[in-house]
């Protein structure tokens, strides 16, 4: 067990903590954290920390933590001073210092102060090969340090904006929160269920982890089954798409093992508009009825649906909201089903 340090993209004030966990418990690893700061969190575990950044989307660094400090400049050039850094004789190094927000009294030249701190102690810099990266981030009052292992590459997901897509609609996930939600699902390998699939989003996050997820899709416009097969075809997923009334699905009882589906919303879409609680609670119940026992599953909507879910037997996980504008705020609730 080691101590990672999550350097989070503050996108959302809690889908990225809940995004990590579920990546790490995806592979069975052991997750306790240990400190949580504004967008940064440390987290005890021995997960493989390159694994973790190559799904990840809502962090923008992994970091092996050296120390944890007040937000002192004096106090953190101290703790520099004496600290092992876990360098070898000869490594070179470079560090770097980010602000959260406004946290901290920390001048523009506090980085300078803080590499020559460093290389006092007899460690070469080098500003474009380095053989060690410090990151000193500084927030709520602390200052984490910690040493650069992986960072994510987050411009991945901006090339698979959905303008970039070959088949895309408006007022879609994002690539970065489609990920993140498939995340959440500890999915590793088996099947994944989408089971309003629409442009099919988070069936293409889900088959980028890895060819060992089979993502499924149901929609029932063909037009959406068409253009999520040609989605799909694009990226190299492994893959089924089926027009089919997601009320009604074919799919073998506890036979999936994970399930994400963000529920119809926009007024254009021919079921949202009559949608009542009806529909939801034979939807959930259908997704209830196809997930495997002790699996979880991810729903977004755009109205709180814990009692709905509970009541088809669902336990809630945890529930979060993200503003999109004015007059839409999507519910995201993480779900499971139970092993009885």
């Amino acid at each position: 067990m080691r101590a990672l340090v999550f350097e989070l993209s503050g996108e959302h004030g809690t889908l990225p903590k809940s995004e990590i966990i579920g990546c790490i418990e995806a592979y069975g690893r052991p997750c306790t954290i240990s400190a949580e700061y504004d967008q940064t969190l440390i987290v005890e575990t021995d997960a493989d920390p390159e694994l973790l950044a190559r799904r990840l989307a809502l962090t923008h660094n992994i970091l092996e933590l050296v120390f944890v400090c007040a937000a002192d400049p004096a106090v953190i050039l101290e703790k520099a001073a004496v600290t092992d850094l876990g360098m070898g004789e000869g490594q070179s190094f470079v560090v770097r210092v980010s602000r959260v927000k406004t946290y901290g009294d920390i001048s523009s030249e506090f980085e300078k102060k803080l590499g020559a701190a460093i290389w006092r102690r007899g460690y070469p810099v080098s500003l474009t090969k380095p053989d060690v990266t410090y990151r000193a981030i500084v927030t709520e009052g602390v200052c984490v340090f910690g040493r650069l292992i992986c960072p994510v590459d987050r411009a991945a997901f901006d090339e698979r904006a959905p303008l970039k897509k070959p088949f895309f609609l408006p007022g879609v996930l994002m690539p970065r929160m489609s990920r993140a939600v498939v995340n959440m699902t500890r999915i590793r390998e088996g099947w994944m269920l989408d089971p309003f699939s629409g442009t099919g989003g988070t069936l293409v996050e889900a088959g980028l982890i890895s060819r060992d997820i089979h993502v499924v899709g149901c929609d029932i416009q063909e037009k959406m089954v068409r253009g999520t097969r040609k989605n799909l075809r694009f990226y190299g997923a492994n893959y089924d798409v089926v027009r089919q009334d997601s009320l009604r699905m074919g799919i073998k009882d506890n036979s999936v093992d994970a399930v994400v589906t963000d529920f119809p919303y926009g007024q254009s879409t021919p079921i949202a508009a009559a949608a009542g609680e009806d529909f939801y609670h034979g939807a959930l119940a259908g997704i209830f009825r196809v997930l495997k026992p002790g699996r979880y599953a991810v729903v977004v909507s755009k109205a709180p649906m814990e009692k709905l879910l509970i009541d088809v037997g669902f336990t809630v996980i945890e529930s979060h909201r993200q503003r999109i504008h004015r007059s839409l705020t999507r519910h995201i609730t993480v779900i499971r089903k139970s092993q009885d």
